[in-house]
């Protein structure tokens, strides 16, 4: 192997290790209520779709959006993130997540099940990963003591 394709694949390698932080750091900064440093996650122009909840465009949008409608829904909240697929190329790359979510709904104070799958775009700026596009599926969201299903599905 020439010397220039194992310093791109290394380099690769490392792009998508800084994502998978990016990530991290997105859970902890919105589990923790840091809504400036979760804005300051995304590049000026980012676009955040977040289905039901709110649609944003741009930091200051998103910033807005994290700070007064997130807690307003949810007063409690831990993100965990499976099963990246993350293609990068040169400065551009996407990624797929599956996330499961245990939250507290704010006005009922009920424990909920939130599980879907987050599509997103990144983009480096100065030499930093950011996000540029946000999107997130939930596949459902239910309360904690009923679960998705009310009968065991294998007994």
């Amino acid at each position: 192997m020439a010397e220039e394709e194992l310093e791109a694949r290394i380099r690769r390698l490392q792009d998508i290790e800084a994502i998978k932080k990016l990530k991290a750091t997105f859970a902890y900064l919105i589990d923790t209520g840091d809504w400036q440093g979760v804005a300051n996650l995304f590049t000026e122009e980012a676009v955040l779709d977040s289905g039901p909840l709110g649609h944003c465009e741009g930091r200051a949008e998103i910033a807005k959006f994290f700070r007064d409608d997130i807690p307003q829904t949810f007063s409690f909240t831990v993100h965990m993130y499976h099963n990246p697929v993350i293609e990068v190329k040169g400065d551009k790359a996407t990624g797929e997540w599956y996330y499961k979510v245990p939250a507290t709904h704010a006005s009922t104070n009920r424990a909920l099940w939130i599980v879907g799958k987050y599509e997103e775009e990144y983009t480096k700026v100065e030499g930093e990963w950011k996000f540029k596009a946000f999107a997130s599926k939930s596949y459902f969201v239910t309360p904690y003591d009923e679960g998705w299903v009310k009968t065991r599905a294998y007994q």
